[in-house]
């Protein structure tokens, strides 16, 4: 109940569609339920009603049939104006009718040579009978063809009708099925946007894509199948059983006897089900990263003709979801649709021994060929409908699994989504004892304390693993202090737990080690988000920032395509471009990461002066490698695996003969 409820979450607004579905639904099941009963009808009263009882009449009457000059009509169209004369009957034998002038016993019956011997209790009954030819049987029968004919136009009327509410049903099914998907995906991708960033260092992005695609289609077949089968199923199993239970209530009571065994094959066979489900579900999207895996990698394969070792890992992966998937169609075979089978065969024998045991045993029940033909068609209105039921369970199983792994992503562990206004930072930032773990106790920072004032430029230096890019990833906030003891966090003096992170971030800018461009055009990144922002206004920041070169070297400037992830810019092209998107937003505190480490001597001044640019009038923090990039900075910190092991200007340190100085003579040992 839990996942449809997760689906019908999105059905909000659109329940018109739902409540004319479940109509037609409704309307088609009742409908069905009333063939049979039609159907007895035409057989027992229309088509076998022919050997009802006859009598001959003294004149020619409504519904009255001639036959041999003289007047017969059934005793059921009698009218107290007819004289009855005599006795008549009207038998089948052996797919033949035969005329009896005389009312003929029941009994079992045998015709030799025009003949009717009927044998009843011992008792031997004889008969004179006459064979109808073709013309004579219409005779007879001419008296039920105007009702026969009405009954005839009620089943198609009802064919038709069934055929035009499941199109409708269809329809509006469907109309809903759209609006869910188009609503999960956009709740999956508000959800991405503000899911931790510890997440997403724990998920393959390939994984994250397959569950926002394929899992949302869980949802849309958990919908489908609920309201287009398995309700259908259930209204089916109801009215069927009305039926059996107004034909012989006593049949229908025996046929509870096998649900007890139903239910615990049942519950077996979707415990086992389920587990299958899970691992097939699972192994999927571990398929869909590994291959996201290996496009994004491609190149680095190829140069290194890593191609074997690649496609080894594939198959194995590939063969072990093969091996799952072979488990659960051999459950479905031995457990599901034989089962059904199995069980429908145990029925209709009952329901046959039944019938030929009232018939042998000459019960007060009429065991005639209509009531058998009602009785088998209930029977298959329940049968078959869990027969579709089985066929689509493995699907119901798979969609229950996938709602609850996107729902695990919706309705997960998400990031305050509180937007607002904040008064624009001064930009003076503390580090005041920061302690802090990604996993528990093995500390990446160790009491770290920082005082950065407002408008300076602020470089941050170590080693690899000494905690630069964690002090940033907590300044940012993608990671929280969640310990008092830990320390604490202050920009302008506020403790930068106690705002929104929404709100927070609004006066943060940050350039990555690996600019982040999306697919569009030039303008499109550097705006991104301020649709507010003139063309003009693009342009001129990009120039600002030595962008000039970029709109000389393509003809539609600003408008320029750029590709997936920028691969038609060269880095520094696309650096300077992520600095252009930092001048639009304007923070009043700029973060660097790395800014300047994978780029050549040349660019790295061109974005050495773009840096300068953006820096004016803002509190800047520069993790660098390269430390040609900040030694201007107003202030140095030294890492070293976790602690704050000096502080100052670049000539101070390299006089203090310290970690900088030894980390700076590395470097131009390397230059030269």
């Amino acid at each position: 109940m839990k996942n449809l409820k997760r689906v019908f979450r999105y059905v909000k607004g659109r329940y018109r569609f739902v409540v004319i579905s479940l109509s037609m639904i409704i309307l088609v099941q009742a409908l069905n339920f009333l063939s049979p009963l039609i159907m007895k009808e035409v057989l027992d009263n229309y088509i076998m009603g022919i050997e009802f009882d006859w009598v001959e009449i003294a004149e020619v009457s409504d519904k009255a049939v001639v036959f041999n000059d003289k007047v017969y009509k059934q005793v059921r169209y009698l009218t107290p104006e007819d004289a009855q004369i005599g006795e008549a009957s009207i038998v089948i034998y052996q797919g033949k009718m035969y005329f009896a002038g005389d009312n003929v016993n029941d009994g079992s019956r045998v015709i030799v040579d025009n003949i009717l011997t009927v044998t009843d209790n011992n008792q031997v009954y004889t008969y004179e009978v006459i064979s109808l030819s073709a013309s004579d049987v219409t005779k007879f029968y001419n008296p039920v063809i105007p009702m026969l004919v009405i009954l005839i136009v009620i089943i198609f009327i009802r064919s038709v009708l069934v055929i035009s509410f499941s199109y409708i049903q269809h329809i509006s099914s469907n109309r809903v099925v759209s609006f869910i998907a188009k609503d999960a995906r956009t709740a999956a991708m508000k959800s991405v946007e503000r899911l931790p960033i510890k997440y997403f260092e724990s998920e393959p992005a390939g994984k994250m894509a397959s569950r926002i695609n394929n899992d949302v289609d869980g949802m849309i077949s958990l919908y489908r199948l609920s309201i287009n089968i398995v309700l259908p199923t259930v209204l089916s199993f109801v009215f069927a059983y009305l039926g059996m239970f107004y034909l012989d209530y006593r049949l229908a009571l025996i046929t509870f006897v096998i649900y007890p065994f139903v239910f615990f094959w049942i519950r077996y066979f979707l415990r086992r089900l389920r587990k299958f489900a899970e691992k097939v579900n699972e192994l999927r999207s571990l398929l869909t990263a590994k291959i996201n895996e290996i496009i994004n990698g491609i190149n680095i394969l190829q140069i290194f003709n890593f191609k074997k070792y690649t496609v080894k890992e594939f198959n194995e992966l590939n063969e072990e979801f093969k091996n799952e998937q072979m488990k659960e169609v051999k459950l479905n075979l031995r457990a599901g649709w034989n089962m059904v089978g199995f069980f429908r065969g145990i029925v209709t024998t009952i329901i046959v021994a039944y019938f030929g045991w009232q018939h042998l045993s000459f019960s007060e029940i009429a065991v005639t060929a209509g009531l058998i033909y009602a009785y088998n068609e209930y029977l298959l209105k329940i049968i078959d409908p869990v027969q579709t039921v089985f066929a689509y369970i493995g699907e119901y199983q798979h969609s229950m699994v996938r709602v609850e792994r996107i729902s695990k992503l919706i309705e997960g562990d998400l990031e305050d989504d509180t937007t607002g206004e904040i008064e624009r930072y001064n930009g003076t930032i503390k580090f005041d004892n920061t302690w802090f773990a990604y996993e528990k106790d093995n500390f990446v920072l160790k009491g770290v304390d920082i005082d950065i004032e407002q408008g300076q430029t602020v470089g941050i230096v170590g080693h690899t693993g000494s905690g630069k890019s964690t002090l940033m990833n907590l300044l940012l906030r993608f990671y929280d202090i969640d310990n008092e003891k830990s320390g604490k966090i202050y920009v302008d003096g506020m403790d930068i737990t106690t705002i929104p992170k929404r709100i927070y971030r609004n006066h943060l800018g940050v350039v990555l080690q690996e600019p982040t461009l999306f697919k569009g055009t030039i303008a499109s990144n550097i705006r991104f988000g301020r649709d507010d922002i003139s063309d003009e206004v693009v342009e001129e920041v990009l120039l600002s920032v030595g962008g000039e070169k970029i709109l000389k070297k393509f003809s539609q400037g600003i408008h320029h395509e750029i590709t997936r992830t920028g691969v038609n810019l060269s880095s520094g092209e696309k650096q300077i471009i992520t600095l252009a998107r930092v001048l639009i937003h304007d923070p009043s505190i700029l973060i660097m990461d790395e800014a300047t480490s994978h780029i050549d001597t040349e660019t790295e001044t061109m974005i050495k002066k773009a840096i300068e640019v953006v820096s004016k009038n803002r509190t800047v923090i520069i993790i660098a490698h390269r430390l040609s990039t900040i030694y201007n900075a107003d202030k140095i910190i030294v890492l070293d695996h976790g602690l704050k092991v000096e502080e100052g200007k670049h000539n101070e340190l390299v006089q203090n003969n310290g970690y900088y100085a030894n980390m700076y003579r590395a470097q131009l040992a390397n230059i030269k």
